[in-house]
């Protein structure tokens, strides 16, 4: 299969739209990880943080990755972001399932004018959740308010919105983690693009 159709729809075009806005110099973060028993995924081996720089993130380049996954493994794309010297986070979220398009698109505003955000909430199906990218980058020294912030978005009496694990284990690894693969019966399918409505259209 060609390699553009492989990653067609999938998170990796976020990166370009992040590079045309920020520039070449940046280097992106991943890691791929072995599939645990429930309960276990936590503690699975994970591979040390692997680093690439902007220019190499190509479609080819996804593809050799995934290529390369062992059968028990999987990829992860990393929150961190490296511009000379400095640290940089993508905002992403794990949704618990499938929110309606009115409430992606309030969270999205709330996110965007609490943390001044630019551009709008992307939604991916990755075939067992929901996964959220903004296409921004936000400072090191914010990255902490926006996991608080991502927190509040459950509310008390409500179903949560926002998988409270997952920010718990990205306070523990220093950033957060979304699957970029599909290379195991773990899950479902490759993360592919949602149509979320435009928030004034809501």
């Amino acid at each position: 299969m060609n390699n553009a159709l492989i990653v067609q729809g999938q998170p990796c075009l976020l990166v370009e739209e992040i590079v045309a806005r920020y520039g070449v110099e940046l280097v992106f973060t991943y890691s791929r990880y072995e599939i645990a028993p429930p309960g276990l995924q936590a503690v699975a081996p994970r591979s040390a943080v692997l680093r690439v720089p902007a220019s190499e993130v190509t479609s080819d380049w996804i593809a050799d990755r995934l290529a390369e996954l062992s059968p028990n493994q999987e990829m992860a794309w990393h929150s961190l972001v490296e511009s000379r010297g400095f640290g940089l986070h993508i905002p992403m979220i794990d949704f618990i399932g499938r929110p309606p398009d009115s409430v992606l698109c309030e969270l999205g505003r709330i996110l965007a004018g609490e943390m001044g955000l630019r551009h709008r909430l992307v939604v991916f199906e990755t075939g067992r959740s929901f996964h959220g990218y903004f296409p921004d980058l936000i400072p090191e020294h914010a990255w902490p308010k926006y996991l608080g912030q991502l927190l509040l978005l459950n509310e008390h009496d409500d179903p949560p919105i926002v998988d409270t694990r997952w920010v718990g284990h990205a306070l523990v690894r220093g950033f957060t983690a979304l699957r970029w693969s599909h290379n195991t019966n773990r899950y479902r399918a490759m993360p592919h693009r949602l149509s979320v409505p435009d928030p004034g259209r809501i």
